[in-house]
């Protein structure tokens, strides 16, 4: 199987699933219409509206109207179902299995990339690196695995959500608490060894997304940092020994590109860092691949980010 996909050829694909679409949305209209006129030929027959008073004629033509819009809807998704996802479906593959690892393969000190796309991190991975509230085992999920090294550090990125089972008004119902992407760096400088835990979380972040803390509150000599984040410990000692100054401001930094919801968690020799962000292999059909392009590139810098706060000394 070819492993490698031209932009154009991408495009191509994705502009024939958007005219498949286009079409599967006029033909829809158009039955919604013929089964609306075919409703009321046979409303208007022998013993239909014509033998009812005023408001059981409304309430007829009113059935009748939703009969044919729910019949038209069920069509309209069976088509699109038929059609519209056969075409996205093979034009997505192409995007996550080839047109990915392809780019990411061009980007200077990126190697050994596997992409495995019903792989992930296990429940068991979320809760022991305490980044985001692992939520309850049977509701969560991890998928479009990502891994391979850059410039000789070991890395491995995920899709990741976790939920979890809430009671309200007397029913039970599943709540989200993080649906984003999780990295997880290996090979840590053994002069920088992590003794246990060490979480960041932005402070107007927070809420429910985080899960267990350790025991102890360290506030740094950087008051901005301590403005902005929240940090949490294990061992006092090793926190300060862990967040140098280097190592704070490209924290900052990490968050200010991300712009959204972000923990980090040094532990032993790995760094983990999880953001609420869409993930980086599913394609859209209502953008350019060239534009989706420019996002997989963005994905990328996302490592070479949380490479940097590894390796900060």
């Amino acid at each position: 199987m070819e492993q490698t996909i031209q932009e154009a050829q991408l495009e191509k694909m994705r502009l024939k699933a958007k005219k498949l679409e286009k079409v599967v949305i006029v033909l829809s209209v158009v039955m919604l219409l013929a089964y609306i006129v075919v409703g009321c030929m046979l409303a208007f027959q022998e013993n239909g509206i014509a033998t009812l008073s005023g408001v059981k004629a409304v309430i007829f033509v009113a059935e009748i109207i939703f009969v044919v819009a729910v019949v038209a809807l069920g069509t309209g998704l069976l088509l699109w179902m038929i059609i519209v996802k056969h075409a996205y479906d093979k034009f997505n593959l192409s995007f996550k299995s080839k047109y990915v690892l392809q780019v990411i393969n061009a980007v200077e000190g990126f190697e050994k990339l596997k992409y495995v796309p019903k792989g992930g991190f296990t429940w068991d991975d979320v809760r022991n690196a305490a980044a985001v509230n692992c939520g309850d085992k049977r509701y969560y999920d991890s998928e479009d695995l990502l891994m391979g090294e850059y410039e000789n550090i070991r890395f491995q990125i995920s899709d990741v959500c976790t939920r979890k089972m809430v009671r309200m008004s007397k029913k039970n119902r599943v709540e989200e608490i993080f649906s984003g992407q999780m990295i997880c760096l290996d090979q840590f400088d053994d002069k920088k060894k992590s003794n246990g835990h060490v979480q960041i979380f932005e402070k107007k972040f927070m809420s429910n997304m985080i899960g267990w803390k350790a025991e102890n509150e360290i506030h740094t000599e950087n008051e901005v940092f301590n403005s902005r984040f929240s940090v949490f410990a294990h061992d006092e000692h090793n926190a300060y020994y862990i967040l140098t100054p280097q190592r704070m401001e490209k924290i900052m930094h990490f968050a200010d590109v991300m712009n959204g919801q972000v923990s980090f968690v040094f532990r032993d020799e790995k760094l983990f860092v999880a953001v609420r962000r869409d993930s980086m292999f599913d394609a859209s059909m209502d953008a350019p691949v060239s534009k989706q392009t420019k996002n997989i590139l963005q994905d990328a810098e996302f490592i070479q980010m949380a490479k940097e706060i590894l390796i900060a000394s």
